[in-house]
């Protein structure tokens, strides 16, 4: 998925996504350009965070965004897990939330995907001195 205006120039880490439904151990590096990341399946319904190892970086805002398969809408993920539709600008990206734990972000992506939504595209990023840093997944919700 590249996003409009080059949204985000990358980095090297091990990307760790997980599901309600169990672990999902996906390891990547991200580049400079992006990376697609493993899909991932989740329960109906299900809770989804994404782990990403960031080192030393100095970390100064993070960003969730999401395209639902089903249409050209993308939205963007703010502070509080509410989801708005984002213009493919980089400059109106807001920021999201991540906790740091150790030298890894985990990213809240969800606790149930958006109303209407079981297949989607989460690109997750966060920006630093150096850049934005991003890499990008397909998520579907396993059939019932």
């Amino acid at each position: 998925m590249k996003l409009r205006n080059g949204l985000i120039g990358g980095m090297t880490a091990l990307a760790v996504i997980s599901a309600t439904a169990g672990a999902v151990l996906a390891e990547a590096q991200l580049s400079l350009t992006g990376t697609a990341l493993p899909p991932v399946t989740i329960d109906a319904g299900g809770a989804l965070e994404a782990r990403v190892a960031v080192g030393t970086d100095e970390v100064s805002a993070v960003h969730a965004i999401l395209r639902p398969a089903s249409s050209n809408i993308t939205l963007m993920r703010d502070r509080d897990g509410f989801w708005m539709t984002w213009d493919g600008d980089r400059a109106s990206l807001i920021d999201s939330a991540a906790r740091r734990d150790g030298d890894d972000l985990v990213f809240k992506i969800f606790q149930a995907p958006p109303q209407g939504v079981g297949s989607m595209t989460i690109t997750i990023a966060y920006q630093t001195p150096d850049g934005l840093k991003y890499g990008w997944f397909d998520v579907a919700e396993r059939a019932q």
